[in-house]
């Protein structure tokens, strides 16, 4: 539960703020735009699994790019167990999620942003509006929807966090690094322990549907 909580915080605002800014960035007029769009999105398109794949070699705490830099550097002492420890993991798996997820996310909001009327912006620009003011009080208005989409999408994409997490730390030590979806696996299929694996399946489920419930229910009374 704990591993779980820190991994959906960290996802939901990161990701959140990060896939609507990159948006708004990526929709101007810029001469790199679509070159740009290509490659934040290419992560989306890789399989889960591969996608752990990549990360081991880049966080491992052995053969990783990371701390395999930083003792060639001299930095030893800054080598850390990012994942695979009873500490860094989390933290780790929601980095590699909000890398994978990004692209996806911030083309919905590039698709939202196209649906709003250039005459509105223009309108707010001439009556002498800053970016921060059109953004806070005409676009984000605008795009309630797809916000709310893109927050339903993380919601139910952080607690189906599987294949990362087995193939970066397959849930070690001791299962210290696991989300409440790999444990529901473990404890059903490694285990045998399958009324206690279903258990925490339903749980994971309902935990999740709460979540939306006071989504929804806050988003209701903003409205």
């Amino acid at each position: 539960m704990k591993n779980t909580a820190i991994i959906f915080v960290l996802v939901s605002v990161i990701l959140l703020v990060l896939s609507f800014f990159i948006a708004l960035l990526l929709n101007q007029r810029l001469k790199f735009a679509d070159m740009s769009k290509a490659l934040i999105f290419s992560p989306a398109i890789i399989a889960p699994i591969i996608v752990g794949i990549i990360w081991v070699y880049i966080l491992d705490p052995k053969i990783g790019i990371i701390n395999s830099t930083l003792r060639l550097l001299g930095h030893a002492s800054w080598a850390k167990e990012w994942i695979g420890g009873t500490v860094l993991s989390p933290y780790s798996i929601a980095v590699i999620y909000v890398w994978q997820q990004l692209g996806y996310l911030t083309t919905i909001f590039i698709a939202g942003l196209k649906m709003i009327p250039d005459d509105i912006l223009e309108a707010a620009k001439v009556d002498g509006a800053n970016a921060w003011q059109r953004i806070w009080h005409v676009i984000i208005p605008s795009m309630r929807s797809t916000i709310s989409t893109v927050i339903i999408l993380i919601i139910t994409g952080v607690f189906k966090i599987f294949e990362i997490v087995q193939q970066t730390t397959g849930g070690g030590p001791n299962h210290m690094s696991e989300t409440l979806v790999t444990y529901s696996y473990s404890m059903t299929f490694q285990s045998g322990n399958y009324g206690y694996g279903m258990s925490l399946a339903t749980v994971t489920f309902l935990v999740s549907l709460v979540l939306m419930g006071i989504y929804f229910i806050f988003s209701s009374e903003r409205k």
